[in-house]
């Protein structure tokens, strides 16, 4: 950053912390009616009368969970939120508050702090969810964000990893291994423009807009958990899909007792996958949906005898189906193969 551009950028010492949270507390207005004390005393207050309260947290480090070298700031607090949010949609419940808390070292100016919070606001009008509570701290690490989800839900229609039934339905709300092939694109040109690599020659992203947007911004399937509820098909059991679809089914199955059959062919892969594997034969569209991570889809299960009606009236796929649990948790290949489903650390 030049002289003069650091010269127009105001100092968050200029500011002080209570006038700048002041500052970002001004953009967000509350539009749930379960919301009774936003942003402005001591805690958020939440009215939620039957429903059960459901939160989650979601935390974001410099270094560890984004490369501000190529991450733009709004990005940061658009995905943060996004990941809070999901994992509370994955209990089949409605997000209504989120609580944000952030840290920031003195080479951050007030102008990337609203940077941040323009992706925050994005993301609560495209929800709408009330920011309940703003909290910014002195960091001697770099940026970190930490946002938690605040939502209600009724009580029958609460979903749990553990629900899972023999003969179930595994199903998708949309395509895996997008948002992988995105950060891999950007690692990738990031070497390019630092000079890591031997090619000679400017970053390009043309072509690739879909795996970037999928990494940058990620959007919930909100629409299709609401019409599972105003169909009443309640999940059997559900989770966020955030470290992989391996991880996920292993998670679930391992909740719920059970063992899974999964199908190559039905996983549900964007074609610019395949497309940009085949500029690096070290990348595998496979590999990425199942290992990949960063996807916030939804993995569920339902009744088998919702399968008409599911392939009928929904735009979600349907990659396998629940089995007991010594049968363990297979990938069955197109020529009928059957390879046990592994995920780090799982």
């Amino acid at each position: 950053m030049s002289k003069k551009e650091t010269e127009t950028r105001t100092p968050v010492s200029k500011l002080g912390k209570y006038n700048l949270t002041e500052r970002l507390a001004a953009r967000f207005t509350v539009v749930n009616d379960s919301t009774l004390q936003g942003y402005g005393d001591d805690a958020a207050v939440a009215f939620f009368m039957d429903p059960l309260s459901v939160s989650a947290q979601q935390l974001a480090l410099e270094g560890v969970d984004f490369d501000l070298s190529y991450v733009p700031l709004k990005f940061i607090g658009y995905k943060t939120a996004i990941g809070a949010m999901g994992q509370v949609m994955a209990m089949n419940a409605v997000p209504v508050q989120l609580l944000v808390n952030i840290g920031v070292s003195q080479r951050f100016f007030v102008e990337d702090i609203d940077a941040i919070f323009e992706g925050i606001s994005a993301l609560s009008r495209r929800y709408s969810v009330d920011i309940a509570a703003i909290d910014v701290q002195s960091s001697y690490t770099g940026l970190s964000l930490a946002v938690t989800a605040i939502g209600q839900a009724e009580p029958g229609l609460l979903t749990r990893r553990s629900g899972a039934q023999e003969n179930d339905l595994i199903c998708l709300s949309g395509n895996v291994g997008a948002a992988y092939m995105g950060l891999r694109l950007l690692e990738r040109e990031k070497r390019v423009f630092t000079g890591e690599t031997e090619k000679d020659a400017l970053p390009n992203l043309n072509g690739y807009e879909y795996i970037l947007e999928r990494y940058l911004k990620p959007e919930l399937p909100s629409a299709l958990l609401e019409n599972l509820r105003r169909d009443d098909l309640v999940p059997t059991s559900m989770c966020l899909l955030k470290n992989g679809l391996a991880h996920s089914i292993l998670s679930l199955c391992k909740a719920s007792g059970k063992g899974a059959r999964l199908f190559v062919n039905k996983i549900p892969i964007a074609r610019q996958c395949f497309e940009f594997a085949g500029t690096d034969p070290s990348l595998s569209p496979l590999v990425a949906a199942l290992n990949g991570g960063d996807d916030y889809e939804m993995l569920f299960t339902l009744p088998l005898n919702q399968y008409e009606k599911v392939q009928k009236e929904y735009n979600l796929d349907t990659i396998g189906h629940i089995c007991d649990v010594s049968s363990g948790c297979k990938l069955i290949t197109p020529d009928g193969q059957e390879l046990t489903v592994e995920s780090p650390g799982m």
